[in-house]
Formats: C-alpha cells, structure tokens, sequence
C-alpha cells in the first residue's frame, strides 16, 4: 500500500521550523561560549607540566566523555537544584549541559593543537626571558589554531546536532516542535523528512568547510 505524501503541511506550518530555528540557535551560541572558552582554560591545564594542574582537567575531561549526555543533561536540570538550590530554566539547563559536555571535547583539540608544536619554540621563548603566558599568547597558540579549526568545526557541527537533545528537558527547539507538530497534525514521515533536511541544510556547509580547510593546509604543508 503506498504512501501519499503532503508536504503542504510543511510549508503551512512553517512558523513552527522558524520558531524551532530561533531556539537551535540560542542554544548553539549559549553552548558554543561554554564550550569554548571553559575547552580553552582546560585546553591550558592539560598541557601543564604541574600536576594539581592538569590531573582536575584531565578527570573533568574524562567525566564528561565517559557519560553519556544524556544523563548529564537530566543530572543538570534535575539534580543540581537539589544540591545546590538554583534552580535553571529548561533553555539554560540545555545550554549548560551541552556546552559542558563539548567543553571536554574542545579541551582536547586544544591540548593535540598545543602538543603539534614543537617544544623547541617554547623553549626558545623561555630562554629570552618570555613568560609562559606570553609565549603561549604570542608564539604557540596563533600556530596551534590554525591546526585546530577543522576539528573545531567539526566539533561545531557536532554541538548543532546535540540541541535536539534539549527536547528531553522540554525546550521548544526543531525536534521537540516538530513533535508537537506530529501530535497535531499525524503527519510523522513529512515532518521528520522536513527536518532532517533543515538540519543537513544548516549543518553540511561547516562539514565540507572543514573538509576544504583539512586539503587546503595539507597542501601546503
């Protein structure tokens, strides 16, 4: 028996995509800073030779890449406010959670960006009287970033897709509008065509940014 498909339903209930859209975004830019700069403080710490230093970075990047997200989303929304009496919305709780978790990831494209150096430089930096935080500013991280942007976008395209996680915790982003949509309408085959061509709509140009970056830098070496 075929299926007669009604995409109509969703250009007439395009509202719905924009406002889910507006929502993806939020949260994208909220994770995206989290992640950034708490990977980059991370990022430091596991390429420290102190080792009260680096081993709270490395167990904090550990934690959050040995747990599912999932959890850590549910944890976040549901168990800190116990401990701690803050109670966050569901937008900021999702935006919490996933840019933690990616934080973890990001430490580490740090830190593999960082070790791609060669020691002699900070070495050389140290023997003309340069502080590591200097050397560090001025002579390996503008090299180590250029190795690093592939990754980052990867890792940005990853961060993209982790927001239709915020449905669990009832954040009104694509994938939970979306199911409200199908609750309404029963029309689950259009609408989730319809966003899975959203997002591959959003996320394939930084995939295959990435990938040009990767080609272009190996090139020239």
């Amino acid at each position: 028996m075929g299926y007669n498909w009604y995409f109509q339903i969703v250009w007439d209930y395009r509202e719905v995509f924009f406002r889910g859209a507006e929502v993806t975004a939020e949260l994208t830019i909220g994770a995206l800073a989290i992640s950034l700069s708490l990977g980059l403080a991370l990022g430091l710490c596991r390429s420290s030779r102190v080792g009260f230093v680096r081993w709270p970075a490395a167990l904090y990047v550990e934690l959050f890449r040995s747990t599912p997200i999932l959890v850590q989303l549910v944890w976040i929304y549901y168990a800190l406010p116990i401990l701690s009496g803050v109670q966050m919305g569901n937008v900021l709780s999702a935006a919490v959670g996933i840019g933690l978790h990616s934080a973890a990831y990001v430490a580490e494209i740090f830190r593999a960006g960082i070790k791609s150096i060669e020691r002699g430089q900070m070495d050389a930096a140290k023997s003309i009287g340069m502080r590591y935080s200097a050397a560090m500013r001025r002579i390996i991280l503008p090299q180590a970033v250029r190795r690093m942007i592939p990754p980052f976008i990867n890792e940005f395209a990853t961060l993209i897709k982790l927001t239709t996680l915020g449905s669990v915790l009832a954040v009104n982003e694509l994938l939970h509008e979306s199911e409200n949509l199908i609750n309404n309408t029963y029309r689950p085959l259009e609408v989730y065509t319809a966003l899975a061509i959203v997002f591959a709509v959003i996320i394939f140009p930084f995939i295959y940014l990435s990938q040009r970056l990767e080609r272009y830098w190996r090139v020239r070496g």
